[in-house]
Formats: C-alpha cells, structure tokens, sequence
C-alpha cells in the first residue's frame, strides 16, 4: 500500500486533529536511500508533540544516522481519531520519514519514559502488525526498549526482545551493527541467535535469555558525544517548542525519593565552550526564539555562571530568550535567574518537596525553611510577583504536621509579597533502586484524606494536585513483576490508551484489568522487607543494595547525606563499579 498517497488523496488529514503530527516532512529531517542499509525505527510511545520534545530521540535519530550504513526513522503513537481511520482502511504505524510500515525495519526501538504509557506500548506493536508477545515472533523486527523506565523492565518483559538499560548513545549503536552483520539470522528466523549476541553488549537485557545481573551501560565522558546542533523541527506547536542543550547528565543531591538522580549517576558535565559554539550552530539551524538548559539540577552546573555571562548578549542579539527549569533554592540560584529573566520575567518554580524541615531530612533534600524564604525574599527584591512551589504526600513518616507544614510554607511564601502563589502537589510513588524502594505506597482514599487538609491553600494561592488512581497505577507497574503484564495486557483491550493525558484515564478500567488478570494492587504498593528478593534485583545502576537499606534506615531516622559532588563520598558503588567518576568543569567549595 502506498501510505503516503493515501495521506494526501483520502482526505484522511482534513477529519482528524492537528493533522501534521502524520505528514513528516519536517525541517531538518534525515533523508537516505533505505537499500542496503539496517532500517531502525524510533517510536515514542505518546503523541507526536510529547514524543517531539524529547531529547533522547532526538540524540538517537543523530547519532544512528551518522553511521552511513544505518537509516533511523521516527513514528509516535497516532491520537485516538487517526488511529481509527488507519485501522479503518488497513493501514499500519509507518515512519514520518519514508512512509515505510513499521514491520519492515529491522528494529524497532521504543522510549520508555513513564509507566503510564505501558498500553500505549501495546498500541504501538499492535498499529505497526508486529506481534505483541515476545514470544510469538520469529522473523519480525527487533522490539527493543531503553529509557528510565529499565530500571525496572519485567512488568513490560514479554513485549520485549530486549533492552538497553542506561546511557543509550553508545550501546544502541553497537546492536544496531551487530544487527546489520547478521540479518540474515533475523530473516532466516533465528532470533534466538542474534539475541544471544546481543545479550554480550554492556547494558543489554534480554529477558528471554537472562541468567544473571545486568550492568547499566554509562559514558564516562558526555563531551565524546556532541550535543544535536541540527534537530528536527516540526510544523505544529509541540509541548517544549524550544532549542535544548544537555549541560550535564547526573546529580548526586541524593534525594531518597528520586529515581532519576540514581538512574542516571555520576555526575558528568559538558563542556561550556563546546556549549556556546554548539548553542550558535543550533540556533542557526532551527530559528527557535527559545532556548533551554537541560539537566536534572541546571543550576548546580559549575559552570553555568560563565556559560549565561557569555552566551546572553549572543542571545539577546538573536531576541532568543534563555530559560530555566527549578531554580536552586538559594540567593546564587536567584541571582542567575534574575539575570536571565532581565528582558522577560514569567514564574519562578522551587521545589521544597516537603512542609516541614523534619520531612525534608527524612527525604534528604537539603534545604531549609529558612533558604526557601530568604530565595522567596531575594526574588521579589529582583521584581518577580509569581512563584510555583512543588511538594509532595505520602511520603515515608508523614504525619498531618507534615501536610499543614505545606500549607503554612506556602502563606508564608505568598505574605512575603508575592502577587500568585501556585502549590502542586503529587503523590508518593516508590521507584526502584532508590532509598524508598522498600516503602509503602498511599492509597488514592488516604491520599484524598490528605488533599482535603491542603484546600486551605485556595484561600490565598492556586492548588494542582494530581490524580491518585493514575499514582496508585503507576505504583503497581513501577514495582510489578512480570505477572503484571498481563493486566497491562488486559487494561489495553479495555481500552486504556493516553492515560498520562488526564481525561482519558479511568481508574476503574485498571482496577477490573488488575482483578480479571488475577493482580492484588495492594500487593505491588506494600512495605517491602529490606532483606526480600526484588523484582529488579538482577538490574544494577551500579548502585549497591546495600547502600540504598542504609540510607533508608538513615531516613527513618530522620538523617541526612551530603551531595559527594561538595563533600565526603557516600559509598554508593557507582564510580568503582562501574569504573567511572563525577566529571565536573571545576571543584566549588560548598
């Protein structure tokens, strides 16, 4: 079936929405002749303007295409309305580049970023005519995972035929060429083999296969790997519609709560030249009138000073506005957002976390009442009227103190002088491989129970909470097993699609997936014994169990560690484990 002729002659694009998310032929995209080239497909599992605004995609589809004997394409999930029609008039997922079905490439690599896309996952293989059980495929392209969500893979384990567990630049080019030297075994039917050999790279997880622990992929040096200058550009507004530069990759703060800071440990910053020159070719070649530091902690970038004195005045010639995520609790951080909001000051964000300094040790996130209002202070003296504050419930020891603590931090943020406060607020998930692994997760009726003390925030600020059957959701897939795919299975052919989009999740439609495939949620979301196997036991971040019980006790007993980056080393097991170390442009005296 020629695709791209029905694109434009059914008249297909006309009854659907936001119809260019179909069409390709976007700035910037990458055109090869695809004979006699190894044919991988990237998918994001979400809709194209989520999917767009990724960078991890992005870095793949550069650094796939640089190899001239490799042809890396994009597909995104269709929205509901296209997906209709195309199973409608028989059409399958094909790339934006080529129009190529998607069962026809060789591989086909999907970005798992959050848990709640795991239906979409199934939409994805089920679109594109590819089998959805691992188990059922025999000459069909390689279904190859990576991305946060391999921190714990076995509840998505039989949709699978492998995964790239960790930094992925590197690792998914070495299996993309072993691929390439020996398609014939995938043609002829011998998958096993292939996987086999795949099963030898670092990082690489095949669940049919494994025997032993997996070691996460990590590249010691990020300045081996340049940042994407020349990006795709798309039609349509996307959800971050802005040039993004990766300053560093990592962060040691050691919240006890967050999985990313583990996933992706150690530190390792870039270079601020290499940035400013790159940031220019980037700019260039994209015209966007936005541009974005990328990290997991911007503002602890050691150079971030140099880099925004130097690369502001360019920007301002440009009339490229400069943007932050969460600024850093302190006058440092204000003093370098003021800076670069001089031309346009919007919001600024802050996460404490927690409402009590109490709660704030348990969770190891080290800042004080007394830095948040002195930054609150400092932010108004720069002229800003708007401030968002992050929190979290449910957290481990929580008590009704803890909660009106959020409250009363947030009055007191808002009497300092402030215009508009705006609290959000999330629920508790524990993730694996960090400190809370082992803690019990709230259900949604304890968590409404806890909301209804945080209305009195409206009587003076804006309140966002989230939806606690989509967190008791995510819970149960973070820590699941692989008898959980079966729900995930079942939650699907219910209907479950997009649940991350608010109004198309319904927490009903899980719980009868949950009880038809014989899954208890309470089971998943339960304390864990710190001396019980784990389900993701056999993946390691590098990070030693041992040192994840420790600082659990340490929360428990309300003490902190310090960020090793700034002080004393905490014995995680990263760096001599994984024979690597914090690269940073240079040592700050904290």
């Amino acid at each position: 079936m020629d695709i791209y002729r029905w694109l434009v002659s059914s008249g297909v694009l006309s009854t659907v929405k936001k119809p260019s998310r179909y069409i390709g032929k976007e700035l910037n995209i990458v055109k090869k002749d695809p004979r006699n080239k190894l044919r991988f497909l990237l998918a994001f599992p979400d809709a194209y303007e989520i999917g767009m605004s990724h960078l991890g995609l992005k870095l793949l589809y550069k650094y796939l295409n640089e190899d001239p004997e490799i042809y890396a394409e994009r597909t995104y999930l269709p929205w509901k309305d296209m997906m209709a029609k195309m199973k409608e008039n028989n059409v399958p997922l094909y790339s934006l580049e080529t129009y190529t079905p998607a069962k026809e490439f060789h591989i086909f690599g999907i970005t798992l970023q959050y848990e709640l896309s795991f239906t979409n996952v199934i939409a994805l293989l089920d679109l594109a005519e590819i089998s959805i059980w691992q188990k059922d495929r025999t000459t069909e392209p390689l279904v190859i995972g990576g991305g946060p969500c391999t921190a714990n893979p076995e509840p998505i384990a039989d949709f699978f035929d492998a995964f790239v567990i960790g930094d992925g630049e590197s690792i998914t080019l070495q299996l993309a060429r072993i691929v390439k030297e020996n398609l014939d075994l995938l043609k002829k039917g011998k998958r096993r083999e292939l996987l086999e050999m795949l099963k030898e790279l670092p990082g690489m997880y095949v669940p049919s296969l494994n025997d032993g622990k997996v070691v996460k992929a990590v590249i010691s040096d990020i300045n081996d790997y340049r940042i994407d200058t020349k990006p795709v550009v798309p039609f349509m507004g996307v959800v971050h519609d802005r040039a993004v530069v990766e300053v560093m990759r990592g962060c040691d703060r050691g919240c006890r709560f967050c999985q990313a800071g583990m996933f992706y440990r150690p530190v390792r910053e870039r270079n601020h030249k290499a940035i400013l020159e790159d940031i220019k070719e980037l700019i260039d070649n994209t015209g966007y009138e936005e541009l974005s530091f990328l990290s997991l902690s911007t503002m602890d970038y050691t150079a971030i000073q140099e880099l925004t004195n130097s690369i502001l005045p360019y920007l301002g010639e440009r009339k490229v506005a400069l943007s932050l995520p969460s600024t850093r609790v302190d006058s440092f951080g204000i003093e370098i957002a003021s800076k670069i909001a001089s031309v346009r000051k919007t919001g600024l964000t802050f996460a404490p976390e927690a409402g009590t300094q109490r709660l704030r040790d348990v969770i190891n996130k080290n800042i004080s009442e007394e830095d948040l209002m002195n930054s609150v202070n400092s932010a108004i003296k720069h002229g800003w009227r708007r401030l968002k504050l992050y929190f979290m419930i449910g957290l481990p020891t929580e008590t009704e103190e803890d909660i009106n603590g959020i409250v009363e931090l947030a009055r007191k943020a808002k009497k300092a002088g402030l215009k508009d406060v705006t609290v959000s607020v999330s629920i508790f998930v524990p993730k694996p491989h960090t400190p809370f692994q082992f803690a019990k997760q709230i259900d949604p009726t304890e968590a409404r129970k806890k909301m209804k003390i945080l209305r009195a925030i409206k009587k003076f600020g804006k309140l966002q909470v989230h939806d606690p059957g989509k967190s008791y959701v995510e819970g149960v897939l973070s820590r699941g097993d692989r008898k959980v795919a079966k729900a995930i299975y079942r939650a699907y052919t219910l209907g479950a699609l997009f649940d991350e989009w608010g109004e198309e999740f319904s927490f009903s439609r899980w719980l009868k997936a949950f009880e038809e495939s014989g899954i208890k949620p309470e089971e998943y979301t339960r304390e864990r014994s710190i001396s019980e196997p784990l389900p993701w036991d056999h993946v390691s971040l590098g990070i030693r169990k041992e040192f994840l019980i420790q600082e659990y006790k340490k929360a428990l007993r309300g003490e902190t560690t310090p960020d090793c980056r700034w002080d004393i080393c905490s014995l995680c097991g990263v760096c001599p484990d994984l024979k690597v170390a914090n690269r940073l442009i240079r040592i700050l005296k904290h």
